[in-house]
Order: structure tokens, then C-alpha cells, then sequence
């Protein structure tokens, strides 16, 4: 299947704001891109990052929200 450079330009238009709108930084990219490079055999490779955090403490208990983003990347055949 051959693809059209306009499909392939829209495509990863898509995909970078999809990425965007979940939260992966880009730290995140530059981790899983050095992975890839340092090991190109490996099968997968990821990085994982906490990306916003809430912490109250009032009155003895204590509440916390995380939210954790997780890149991975796996090659498919």
C-alpha cells in the first residue's frame, strides 16, 4: 500500500496533536527517541511521567491526585 504525502502529512498532524492532548511532554519523546537509538533491536521501548499533582492536607487526612502519562513504543510487524 502506497501512501500519498498529503495522507502521510495529515496523518502525523494527527497524531502529534493527539500525543499533545494527552499530555506527553517532550521529555518524554526525546527518553523514548534515545532509547530506540541506544538499543534499535529492542521490541519496545517508553517513558513515564507524572504530569500534574494535587496534594491537600487539612485537618488530619491527606488527599492526592496524580496524573501519570505513559509513552511506549513497539514495533509492529
Amino acid at each position: 500500500m502506497e501512501m500519498s504525502k498529503e495522507k502521510y502529512q495529515d496523518l502525523m498532524l494527527r497524531f502529534a496533536k493527539e500525543l499533545y492532548e494527552v499530555g506527553v511532554t517532550e521529555d518524554m519523546k526525546k527518553i523514548a527517541q534515545a532509547q530506540m537509538n541506544r538499543t534499535p533491536n529492542a521490541a519496545s521501548c517508553g517513558a513515564e511521567d507524572d504530569v500534574r499533582k494535587f496534594f491537600y492536607r487539612h485537618d488530619g487526612f491527606t488527599i492526592e491526585a496524580v496524573q501519570t502519562v505513559k509513552l511506549v513504543l513497539k514495533k509492529c510487524k
